[in-house]
């Protein structure tokens, strides 16, 4: 069958047709899904049955999955890695709640490379994941934005919790996992440059006045989040998504916890931002 390429929105993210995860695949196969998982910053395959073992080996395809936990109820330990994301299931991350744009563990000096989550069940409203393309944010940023922002860095904390993102690393209990990123990040594989600064997790930029700094990141914030660099996601049971953390952002609406969300879960290691 040919594979076809079909984007979902002006801003980011394309639907792949015609490859069937449930199978191995061929090279070309792999080609097509990473050429355009690399163009359009998250790619989805849809409408296929998915099992654990085979999606950790689509996964496999494109880097080394990350295995420090795993949850309980993986269909075998020869998938190390498989997390849920739930509110109902136990020992599931991320369970409930509308949760701001950020970057998959960019509290970490490696951050995961990608991100892939495969729909199992859904409520009948809300939870849709919403995506931006952080290369045009920064590619449209005045001039004078774009120098002041040059060879900066900026602190970023983990507090999935807390929607407080300014100076958390004084207020949380010491030991919060955080690290110091590059503002502006060059991905590895495009050379392309992008915005790698999130509002959930960024802190403050170094060695810069704080108010100076809140306002920055604000202004930032304000100009990544804009609709046109936007694609908003409503997802249906089958529904099997790789993004790009090194140059995306992602979020969640809000949805009714008394309806069951699950989702399953695998990432890529990654290397240091530059």
């Amino acid at each position: 069958m040919t594979v076809e390429i079909k984007p979902l929105s002006s801003a980011l993210g394309a639907e792949i047709i015609g490859i069937n995860p449930c199978r191995a695949l061929e090279e070309a196969d792999i080609k097509s899904i990473r050429d355009a998982w690399l163009e359009y910053g998250v790619v989805f395959i849809r409408g296929h049955e998915v099992t654990d073992a085979e999606h950790s080996a689509l996964c496999a395809n494109f880097g080394t999955i990350q295995a420090e936990r795993t949850a309980p109820e993986s269909e075998s330990d020869e998938q190390p890695g498989m997390l849920f994301v739930s509110n109902f299931k136990e020992n599931a991350i991320l369970p409930g709640g509308e949760m701001w744009f950020h970057s998959d563990q960019c509290y970490f000096d490696l951050p995961v490379s990608a991100t892939s989550l495969y729909a199992i069940e859904l409520p009948s409203k809300g939870g849709h994941t919403l995506f931006v393309d952080c290369y045009k944010p920064y590619e449209t940023l005045p001039d004078d934005i774009k120098e002041k922002l040059n060879d900066r860095v900026a602190m970023n904390v983990y507090d999935y919790q807390s929607n407080n993102r300014y100076m958390k690393s004084t207020e949380r209990t010491k030991g919060a996992p955080s690290a110091v990123h590059p503002v502006v990040r060059t991905h590895p594989e495009t050379g392309r440059k992008s915005l790698f600064i999130n509002r959930l997790m960024t802190d403050y930029i170094l060695d810069m006045d704080t108010t100076e700094s809140t306002e920055l990141l604000e202004y930032l914030f304000d100009h990544i989040e804009q609709d046109q660099f936007i694609y908003d996601h409503t997802w249906l049971p089958g529904d099997l998504s790789i993004w790009d953390n090194r140059c995306t952002l992602h979020a969640r609406t809000d949805f009714d916890l008394s309806e069951r969300r699950l989702l399953r879960r695998y990432a890529l290691e990654g290397d240091r931002p530059v």
